[in-house]
């Protein structure tokens, strides 16, 4: 283990602070879960919890249901890019940015339908991936016309659904 120099003291409630320049470097939010280890040779590890690869993994099956259902594209992000696809424009879609507009209906868990074109597609319908207090991305129905009702509720349930088996904390 490689030492930093930094020093944190223990405050009377048993707390200590991480330095802001380790928040940044390693992207640890508030809120974010971090994981308490106490190894065998005394030492404590704090490392931050990733949920990205269950993300990936329920969102593929949640991605493939839902495109063999409706006969579309769908795809599931993180805050940032998509990280999973199914459908027959999924290549297009997989691995690029959601836009900021996008993330923030997303963070604040509203759920819509907007115009796709700078996907490849007429119409996104979008609906939030959350549990009990975290947000981790979104789930998205791709195609030339407007999702209807049952589509969009379909969403919802699955981003729930996702969310809830993501929820740790």
């Amino acid at each position: 283990m490689k030492t930093t120099g930094i020093v944190r003291r223990l405050d009377e409630l048993g707390r200590i602070v991480i330095p802001r320049e380790y928040r940044r470097l390693y992207s640890i939010n508030i809120g974010d879960p971090l994981e308490i280890v106490a190894m065998e040779n005394g030492d404590i590890v704090i490392s931050k919890v990733s949920s990205e690869s269950d993300l990936v993994a329920l969102g593929r099956s949640a991605c493939e249901s839902l495109s063999s259902e409706f006969g579309l594209t769908a795809a599931v992000s993180n805050l940032k890019n998509f990280v999973v696809g199914a459908g027959s424009g999924k290549g297009a879609i997989v691995n690029s940015e959601v836009s900021p507009e996008l993330i923030k209906a997303i963070k604040d868990r509203r759920n819509g339908i907007v115009s796709a074109l700078s996907y490849g597609f007429s119409y996104a319908a979008y609906a939030p991936i959350y549990g009990s207090s975290d947000v981790f991305g979104g789930i998205f129905l791709f195609g030339s016309a407007q999702p209807d009702e049952a589509k969009a509720a379909s969403l919802k349930i699955a981003g729930k659904l996702i969310g809830d088996s993501l929820q740790k904390f």
